[in-house]
């Protein structure tokens, strides 16, 4: 589904030098607030039960950042309806620096999207599936 990638680029866009404030993870739901530049608060709630989250210490700069969303079919390899991977030592590596290593062997249909929270290095990744209900507002 175009319109979902396309909704949450356009909102993600506004997100460079973004707070990270608080995420909690329950019951398969991951709930992350950001103060955005301008002030405003980015709300946002998936769910997921692949989640990457770096041990960062939670004050400025290391909660500095922006949210990224990609989706999954467009650059990762599919076989048999399962993201894979081929390629040697440097893409391996780069698929770990960009966490693409969370989805290798997932289905195609059930893990559509890779949500990420970066600065220097990705600090929060999680994948969701397009066709399930989220909230991502901003306020």
């Amino acid at each position: 589904m175009k319109d979902f990638t396309e909704e949450l680029q356009k909102i993600f866009s506004n997100t460079g030098d973004s707070e990270l404030k608080r995420y909690s993870y329950r019951n398969n739901k991951i709930s992350l607030e950001a103060e955005l530049f301008d002030g405003d608060i980015l709300n946002i709630e998936f769910e997921t039960e692949i989640l990457y989250c770096r041990n960062i210490e939670q004050r400025t700069p290391f909660t500095i950042g922006y949210f990224e969303c990609v989706k999954l079919s467009d650059i990762v390899k599919v076989e048999n309806n399962h993201y894979t991977f081929s390629g040697g030592f440097v893409e391996i590596m780069k698929a770990q620096r960009n966490k693409l290593n969370l989805v290798f062997g997932l289905s195609i249909k059930e893990n559509t999207h890779l949500i990420t929270f970066s600065n220097s290095t990705v600090n929060l990744a999680f994948v969701v599936n397009e066709k399930n209900d989220f909230k991502c507002e901003i306020t």
